[in-house]
């Protein structure tokens, strides 16, 4: 989101979801947060023609693109790319994870990004886009080695 700057990460398996991913973010959106999503931007990927923009046509959202071959035309989600993908590779690497955890890196790394004050608006983008400050209660170092407590089995009588 380009006002409070709040990010959504999707894993996708394959750029044949991204439809199905953004119609799940469209309901999160417009179900939790009573927002209605207007302009959605994106490259010009194939992913994004045919289907994806009848779904934006058919729900009154503007799709706009890129100019061809120019990626710096959409440069907030380029940039955005950028530190999320920096501080994924920092964190596997400081925490000696294997490559292959890529993926919980970076929802980590976009969940941290949501909770720290941006330098432009001053608040976290998770207060400006939920309405209330984030909790830090749950955020510890990422890739360290817990122990899990197993509670021992309720005794039926």
């Amino acid at each position: 989101d380009d006002h409070t700057k709040y990010c959504y990460v999707y894993l996708l398996r394959s750029k044949d979801e991204a439809l199905s991913k953004f119609k799940e973010y469209k309901l999160e959106v417009e179900n939790q947060l009573g927002k209605t999503i207007k302009i959605v931007r994106s490259d010009r990927g194939g992913e994004y023609d045919g289907p994806f923009n009848d779904f934006c046509q058919q729900n009154g959202i503007i799709h706009q693109t890129t100019a061809p071959y120019s990626p710096e035309s959409n440069g907030v989600a380029e940039r955005k790319n950028r530190t999320l993908k920096e501080m994924m590779n920092a964190m596997l690497q400081e925490s000696g994870s294997p490559r292959s955890m890529w993926g919980e890196a970076l929802l980590t790394t976009n969940y941290i990004l949501n909770r720290i004050p941006h330098k432009v608006t001053g608040k976290t983008p998770y207060e400006l886009w939920k309405g209330m400050l984030p909790s830090y209660k749950y955020l510890k170092v990422w890739g360290y080695l817990a122990k899990v407590a197993v509670p021992p089995p309720k005794k039926v009588t």
